[in-house]
C-alpha cells in the first residue's frame, strides 16, 4: 500500500504568529553563528569574498530579528492608534530587511572595486576550505526549513528567507571556488567574486524592496480576479451588476474585499441580504478575503 502524505491546514491567528516568530528567530540564530565563523576565517585569510559573505549572514540575522518584531506586532489587535490593527508591520519588516541587503551589497561592491586597484595578500588553508564548505550545506538545510515552514505559515517573509538561503548557499559555493583558485591564479579572483556577490545582493535586495513597497502602498486586484469575482456575483443573481471591487490589505491576517454591487431588478430587501451573504461566503471560500458587499442604487433609480 502507498503511504499518503499528510496535508496540514495553513496556520492562522496566534498559532501562526507564534510559529512564524520561532521560525525566524531560529533562522537568525543560525545566521549569527555562520557570521562569526566566516568572520574569523575571512579575517584570518584576508579574503574579501568570505568577509562579504559573513556580513551577508549578519544582515540576514538582523533581518530575521526585525521580522520577528514584525510578526509579533501582527498579533496586536486594533486600538485607538491603528484602527485596522498592526498587520502591515510584517510588510514593513520585509521592507527594512530588503533595505539592509541593498546597503550591505553596495558597501561590498565598493570594497571589491577597491581591491582591484590596491594590492593584497590572502592566506589559503584546506581547513578553512572545509569549514566554509560545511556552511553551504547549513544554508541549503535552512532554505528547506523555511520552505517547509512557509507551507503552513504562508508569509512573504519566509518565502523570501527560503529563496535567500538557497541563493546564499550558491554565493558561498562560488566564494569557495574563488578562494581555492586564488592561490593558483594571478588574477584577483577574490575581488572578482566579491564584486559578483555585491551585485547579486543589490539585485536581490531591490526585488524584495519593490515587492514590500507595493504591499505597503497597496496593490489592485488583477483583471482576471476582478472578472472572476464579478462572475461569482452574477452566479448568485441575474440582476446583479458590479461597479467596482477594491481590496484593502491590512496584513496577511486582515485582508478585506469591498464589492460595490447594484441590483437592477430585485426589490425584496430580505432576498438582497441573502444574496449578499452568499456572495461574501463564496468569495471567502475561494480567496480567503473577508468580503463586504455594498448595495448601491442603479442609474435609473438615481435619475428618478
Amino acid at each position: 500500500m502507498e503511504k499518503k502524505s499528510k496535508i496540514y491546514a495553513p496556520l492562522t491567528g496566534r498559532e501562526r504568529t507564534r510559529r512564524a516568530v520561532l521560525t525566524v528567530l531560529a533562522g537568525g540564530a543560525v545566521n549569527l553563528i555562520l557570521f562569526f565563523v566566516k568572520l574569523y576565517i575571512g579575517l584570518a585569510s584576508n579574503s574579501l569574498a568570505i568577509l562579504t559573505d559573513a556580513v551577508n549572514n549578519l544582515s540576514d540575522a538582523l533581518g530575521f530579528a526585525i521580522a520577528a518584531l514584525g510578526f509579533s506586532a501582527v498579533s496586536r489587535r486594533a486600538d485607538g492608534v491603528f484602527s485596522y490593527g498592526y498587520g502591515r508591520a510584517e510588510y514593513l519588516a520585509d521592507f527594512l530587511v530588503a533595505a539592509i541587503v541593498c546597503v550591505v551589497g553596495a558597501s561590498f561592491l565598493y570594497k571589491a572595486v577597491e581591491r582591484f586597484v590596491l594590492p593584497y595578500l590572502m592566506t589559503f588553508t584546506w581547513g578553512y576550505f572545509a569549514v566554509i564548505a560545511a556552511t553551504v550545506a547549513v544554508k541549503l538545510l535552512l532554505g528547506v526549513y523555511f520552505r517547509k515552514a512557509d507551507s503552513r505559515i504562508n508569509s512573504g517573509t519566509l518565502k523570501g528567507a527560503s529563496l535567500d538561503s538557497f541563493l546564499d548557499a550558491g554565493i558561498t559555493a562560488m566564494t569557495l571556488i574563488g578562494f581555492a583558485l586564488n592561490r593558483y591564479s594571478k588574477l584577483r579572483l577574490d575581488a572578482l567574486f566579491g564584486l559578483v556577490i555585491g551585485v547579486i545582493m543589490i539585485v536581490n535586495g531591490l526585488k524584495l524592496l519593490f515587492s514590500a513597497a507595493k504591499k505597503l502602498l497597496g496593490t489592485k486586484l488583477s483583471r482576471e480576479t476582478e472578472k472572476d469575482i464579478a462572475d461569482i456575483c452574477a452566479s448568485c443573481g441575474d440582476s446583479i451588476g458590479v461597479r467596482s471591487v477594491a481590496l484593502h490589505d491590512y496584513g496577511a491576517e486582515n485582508k478585506q474585499l469591498v464589492i460595490d454591487a447594484v441590483f437592477t431588478n430585485e426589490k425584496d430587501f430580505d432576498k438582497i441580504i441573502n444574496i449578499t451573504e452568499e456572495i461574501s461566503r463564496k468569495v471567502k471560500e475561494k480567496y480567503g478575503y473577508d468580503t463586504k458587499v455594498c448595495v448601491g442604487r442603479s442609474e435609473d433609480e438615481t435619475r428618478s
